[in-house]
């Protein structure tokens, strides 16, 4: 299967990409106890914009550590 990239097309504003736990906001904003724990590749494989080029690096990683680090959720409220 293929999926097509979402669009918003908001007023003036056209946001090509929403990534994890993102928001368009217009006015006030407010957060509480929000906790986000993701690993990504931030390298190649991303494409953003709407002329993007496309590069497809071969590589191999050997990550043998059964756990890189746990995360913890730690709250005051």
């Amino acid at each position: 299967m293929i999926f097509l990239p979402s669009i918003a097309n908001v007023l003036n504003f056209k946001v090509n990409v929403l990534d994890r736990h993102s928001q368009i906001a217009f006015g006030s904003i407010q957060q509480a106890d929000v906790f986000l724990s993701t690993k990504r590749n931030m390298g190649f494989g991303e494409q953003n914009g709407d002329i993007s080029l496309i590069n497809i690096p071969i590589n191999f990683i050997n990550d043998s550590d059964v756990t890189d680090g746990n995360s913890i959720k730690n709250s005051v409220i």
